[in-house]
C-alpha cells in the first residue's frame, strides 16, 4: 500500500439501525454492547433520549437515531439490539459518552474518495444529521455528533439527576 492511499483511507463502521444506519469513523467508537433497558430519563426528555445506562461504572445517555431522523417513537427492541459506546467530542458537562441504539452488530468499511459520495437530492430535514452519504454502494447518515452532545447535555442539565439509579 502506497503512502498516499493510506492516508487517504478511513476506516469507519456502518451502525445499522431499523430505517437506516449511521457513519462514524472507526476510532469514535469506543465498544459495543448488548441492549440494555436506560433508566432515569429526565421529565419533559424529548423521545429520541431514551434515558440512561451504566457502562464500566460511568452514566452514559442512550439515544434513538431512529427517532431523531424522524421515525416512530416506538422503536421496536429486538434480540439482536445492541448499543454503541461512543466517544463523545466535546466536554459537555462531563460526559465522555453517549450510547446509540443498533438494531444490530456494527459492521467495519473502508472510506476513501473513490467509495463515498454525497447525496446530493435533500429529503427533509433530518436534524442531527450532518450529511447523507453513499459509502461502498449503500446510504449512510453521518451524524452531527456534535449537535447531538449539546443536545444531550441541554436534556439531562435540566433533569435533576444524572447518576444511574
Amino acid at each position: 500500500m502506497s503512502r498516499k492511499s493510506a492516508v487517504s483511507e478511513v476506516r469507519g463502521v456502518l451502525l445499522p439501525l431499523q430505517s437506516g444506519q449511521l457513519l462514524l469513523p472507526h476510532m469514535m467508537l469506543s465498544e459495543v454492547i448488548g441492549y440494555r433497558a436506560p433508566r432515569n430519563n429526565p421529565e419533559g426528555a424529548p423521545e429520541w433520549l431514551l434515558g440512561v445506562i451504566e457502562w464500566r461504572r460511568v452514566p452514559v445517555p442512550l439515544v434513538s437515531y431512529e427517532i431523531l431522523v424522524g421515525g416512530a417513537p416506538d422503536v421496536e427492541i429486538g434480540q439482536r439490539a445492541r448499543i454503541a459506546i461512543c466517544h463523545t467530542l466535546n466536554d459537555y458537562s462531563g460526559r465522555p459518552y453517549t450510547g446509540i441504539l443498533l438494531r444490530s452488530i456494527p459492521r467495519l468499511v473502508r472510506v476513501t474518495e473513490e467509495l463515498i459520495a454525497p447525496i446530493g437530492r435533500q429529503d427533509q430535514d433530518r436534524g442531527m444529521v450532518a450529511r447523507q452519504v453513499w459509502v461502498g454502494g449503500q446510504e449512510a447518515w453521518i451524524p452531527d455528533l456534535d449537535l447531538l452532545e449539546k443536545g444531550v447535555a441541554e436534556c439531562l442539565d435540566q433533569g435533576e439527576s444524572f447518576a444511574v439509579v
